[in-house]
């Protein structure tokens, strides 16, 4: 009986010390993702995708030429469209093309939440829609010659694939754990270590080891994303490389997610044993004077 409460003890310790981690981690997750963080990351990476470039320059180059013949101009017969095509992948490629796609996602974030949370979204990509008529309308005035006759065109909103279906899915599924986590980690995380307590034969080292297993979790996950990197993580993560925790971390996440993940991680670890030190002396001073008695 008393190996079994001493296992059932230590299982609630590390679990609950694990699901206070949990929340503690959550907690910076939702942050990034309500204040559009994550969403302008996820979108900056896009932008880095030579395929996504490449797509999104060949789109605005056929709107805008749709456009133009609506208005009765033939670029081909003009001789413009291959330098209207030049000029819009050159357009995409620029830093400001780039701000104008960040500063529309930014104002936009919120739909990317809802559609993180929507449980009656059907499976689909990522794509983020913006307005691009200001920058291809300053690109066409940049062709000189003719192309500063062509009237202003007004482009339909073209779609940017942040994420494909498959990516989206799981990271859909992930968010739905970080927002559990977020909202009862805590409360679970505290409950199981009562439970510990009432169960534990040796109560007054109880504090001590759960917050020194706390501290231990904490730094080595902290001191894993500063060592290896925030990628390599998601290689210990549950699921593995493919799961959805993963694919959220990799994904969704930015950098500078990452860093405040590794700091919070480092400073609750070092917080945790540092406290678990003093419940330590603390036990021995009170369990003296009880034998003293």
């Amino acid at each position: 009986m008393t190996a079994m409460r001493t296992l059932v003890s230590a299982i609630c310790i590390l679990v609950g010390s694990f699901m206070i981690a949990w929340w503690a981690i959550a907690s910076v997750i939702m942050g990034q993702i309500d204040d559009g963080t994550a969403v302008r990351g996820m979108t900056e990476r896009a932008l880095e995708s030579p395929d996504v470039m490449a797509s999104l320059s060949s789109d605005l180059s056929g709107r805008a030429q749709t456009q133009l013949a609506e208005q009765g101009l033939n670029l081909s017969a003009l001789g413009l469209d291959d330098e209207l095509e030049e000029a819009i992948s050159r357009a995409v490629e620029t830093e400001a093309f780039r701000a104008m796609v960040l500063d529309q996602v930014d104002d936009a974030h919120a739909q990317v939440t809802e559609q993180l949370t929507d449980s009656l979204r059907q499976p689909a990509p990522l794509v983020i829609t913006v307005n691009a008529s200001d920058s291809l309308n300053a690109r066409i005035d940049e062709l000189g010659g003719l192309g500063g006759a062509v009237p202003d065109i007004a482009v339909p909103p073209v779609d940017i694939e942040v994420l494909d279906t498959a990516q989206f899915e799981q990271a859909r599924t992930a968010y739905e754990r970080t927002v559990w986590a977020q909202q009862w980690g805590l409360w679970v995380g505290v409950g199981l270590l009562a439970l510990g307590i009432l169960v534990s034969q040796r109560r007054r080292w109880f504090i001590a080891k759960a917050l020194t297993v706390l501290g231990l979790l904490c730094v080595a996950f902290g001191g894993a994303i500063a060592l290896i990197g925030p990628e390599t993580i998601t290689t210990f993560m549950p699921g593995g490389t493919d799961g959805s925790l993963s694919t959220m971390w990799r994904e969704v996440l930015t950098v500078d997610a990452a860093t405040i993940v590794m700091e919070r991680s480092l400073w609750i670890g070092g917080l945790s044993l540092v406290a678990a030190l003093v419940a330590t002396a603390l036990g021995s001073v009170l369990g003296g004077r009880r034998r003293r008695r």
